[in-house]
């Protein structure tokens, strides 16, 4: 029984018995005493174990066995320590001196080297073609990046502190103005500044970084400092926290909502409403005023009086009778309170005959908070029934009403109401 080894020959594992190990010994130990006083020697001795580690068929696993016979076969391909030589007369004219020319392992017109240097210039060639097309890529996303980012960290800057600015009125119809007012209508008034520049914090942040990613993208920028982006990331991360329990805690009164109802039943609706106006927006003095969608709030700044524009909603009745329905509706931290700030709106409305009459406008009590409060009027008629506006009364005026501002006369159709010629 033979004992076998592990050896590792130029980083490759392998299994050598012990006769096939002592006869390889000797001869890399011959090869290594040929060439360890010549310059470049121990790169020579590398090369011959590389060779002779592809000979034995190295990077196997399980490794290869290697036996007595293939240590003789690769010696036999290699040749032997003294075939690597040529002897000749000594050079330096000592009697006895022997020289020796170094035989080159490499052979650059063999097959496998002229493949080898062909497979080098196409992946040499590939590398530089598809550094080109990252590069293209690069900049492409780098330019999307940048546009996107700067048009919407310019579109925040503009909304949140330029808000009501006529250049702003001018560009765009924003879906909200006057955001001051209207979070100090919404929150706590102590509490805007401090919304406002974490809201800022929280969205300008992400924008500056991914129009600073484009930039980097576009032109190569390699160098960052991870100080900074550390901080910047706390800071975003502590102003994200921040604003979630601010606005948790202010938002909290808006938990509960009651509503406040008062309906008239129309057994025999009439084949013409007419709506005129009670009192109007043109009736309110104020002197702060802010908007979001349709809905517009009225302040006054000194007396804290508040005033906000009801909602007149159409429906289609599915039997020959209808009704109108006025709904005040207020939220709170409780049930209770809810349903004592729906009480509290101020609103005018009344029916009698085939005429409606209805504030453009709910009111709160001075000093009173808004709380949600809200003033909603729903008129259910048959479907054909007409409705005319009377004079004064600007069906555009009224939240979700967009019709032209010269047209008086709708129909009931289909769950709302159409503009039908005089």
């Amino acid at each position: 029984m033979k004992k076998t080894m592990n050896i590792n020959i130029a980083g490759q594992l392998f299994r050598i018995d012990e006769d096939a190990y002592e006869i390889l010994t000797r001869y890399l130990e011959h090869v290594s005493a040929r060439f360890k006083t010549e310059q470049g020697g121990d790169e020579t001795v590398s090369d011959i174990e590389t060779r002779i580690a592809e000979i034995f068929g190295g990077g196997n696993e399980p490794p290869t066995l290697v036996s007595k016979e293939m240590v003789s076969d690769m010696i036999n391909t290699m040749g032997a320590p003294e075939d690597y030589y040529d002897s000749a007369s000594g050079s330096s004219g000592e009697p006895g001196r022997v020289s020796y020319t170094r035989k080159s392992m490499y052979d650059p017109n063999s097959p496998s080297a002229r493949l080898g240097k062909a497979l080098s210039e196409f992946f040499r060639a590939f590398g530089r073609v598809m550094s080109a097309i990252l590069r293209i890529f690069a900049i492409l996303f780098g330019v999307i990046f940048t546009v996107t980012g700067f048009t919407l960290l310019f579109s925040f800057v503009l909304v949140l502190f330029f808000n009501n600015a006529p250049i702003l009125s001018n560009v765009m119809e924003p879906e909200m103005t006057n955001i001051h007012t209207l979070l100090s209508i919404v929150l706590n008034s102590a509490m805007v500044m401090p919304v406002i520049i974490l809201t800022a914090i929280v969205v300008l942040v992400p924008l500056s970084a991914l129009t600073y990613l484009g930039i980097k993208l576009i032109f190569n920028i390699r160098e960052s400092s991870r100080t900074v982006s550390l901080i910047t990331f706390v800071v975003w991360i502590a102003a994200a926290c921040a604003l979630g329990v601010f606005l948790s805690l202010q938002l909290s009164v808006y938990s509960n909502n009651e509503r406040y109802t008062r309906r008239t039943e129309l057994a025999t609706p009439p084949d013409t409403l007419y709506i005129v106006p009670g009192k109007t927006l043109s009736s309110i003095s104020y002197d702060e005023h802010a908007r979001i969608d349709d809905f517009t709030f009225y302040r006054q700044s000194e007396s804290g009086k508040l005033f906000g524009t009801a909602d007149l909603d159409f429906q289609t009745s599915d039997t020959t009778g209808g009704w109108i329905s006025v709904e005040l509706r207020a939220s709170s931290n409780s049930n209770t309170a809810a349903w004592a700030n729906a009480r509290a709106i101020e609103y005018g409305w009344s029916y009698s005959g085939d005429t409606l009459r209805v504030d453009e406008f709910f009111s709160l009590p001075a000093g009173t908070k808004w709380n949600g409060s809200m003033a909603e009027v729903d008129i259910c008629l048959p479907e054909g029934s007409v409705i005319k506006f009377g004079e004064g009364m600007n069906p555009a005026t009224w939240s979700g009403r967009r019709h032209n501002p010269d047209a008086r006369l709708f129909r009931i159709a289909d769950w709302d109401i159409e503009e039908i010629e005089k």
